[in-house]
């Protein structure tokens, strides 16, 4: 089903959204996945998606299981949030912000990917729609976060989860179904 694929698939997603809506950064190389850490200044503009933290969504723990024909059950899906930060780099903070606000307002309109949106495999593991909720970090948190980068100045940057992601079990169980019963009902006062 390709469900190994998932993450790769919502980072797809992603960067085939930005890059046709931020001019900045429509590049094939523009749009990068890796850490802050792993980044050296940038001759030409950049935007790291970097997937920071995965959550299991315990609202949707307890989903039904799935049918698979007559005969089969599918567990439910495991299903998780996807943390990410977005940092831009350029030439001058100027075109840093230019990225970060239009950034910003690609998610405000499309705040729910469907559709076309989705790349990969997410439609057909069930992804029907992914929710993009800002996640307002406090100063705090994103000082603790770029503390994880060695030797990496703190950069203007925001970050996003993405939620839910469902990948689909592959454990499944055998089922009996109730085919037909027989049902005798008597009137009150009749006698067998």
């Amino acid at each position: 089903m390709g469900s190994f694929t998932l993450l790769r698939d919502v980072g797809e997603t992603l960067k085939k959204l930005l890059k046709k809506n931020i001019p900045e950064i429509s590049d094939e190389n523009s749009i990068i996945f890796d850490s802050p850490a792993d980044i050296e200044s940038a001759a030409t503009a950049k935007l790291s998606v970097f997937l920071y933290q995965i959550m299991e969504n315990t609202h949707l723990r307890n989903a039904e299981p799935i049918p698979i024909g007559t005969t089969q059950m599918r567990y439910a899906p495991l299903t998780v949030d996807l943390f990410y930060l977005f940092t831009p780099y350029a030439q001058n903070r100027e075109t840093e912000t230019i990225i970060l606000e239009r950034l910003m307002q690609i998610f405000h309109d499309n705040s729910v990917l469907k559709g076309q949106m989705l790349q990969g495999n997410l439609k057909a593991s069930g992804n029907d729609e992914i929710r993009v909720v800002s996640n307002g970090l406090t100063l705090e948190e994103l000082n603790k976060l770029w503390g994880m980068f060695p030797n990496k100045s703190y950069k203007l940057s925001v970050s996003y989860m993405l939620t839910p992601i469902m990948i689909p079990s592959e454990k499944a169980y055998d089922i009996k179904r109730v085919v037909e019963k027989d049902i005798d009902l008597y009137m009150i006062g009749d006698k067998k």
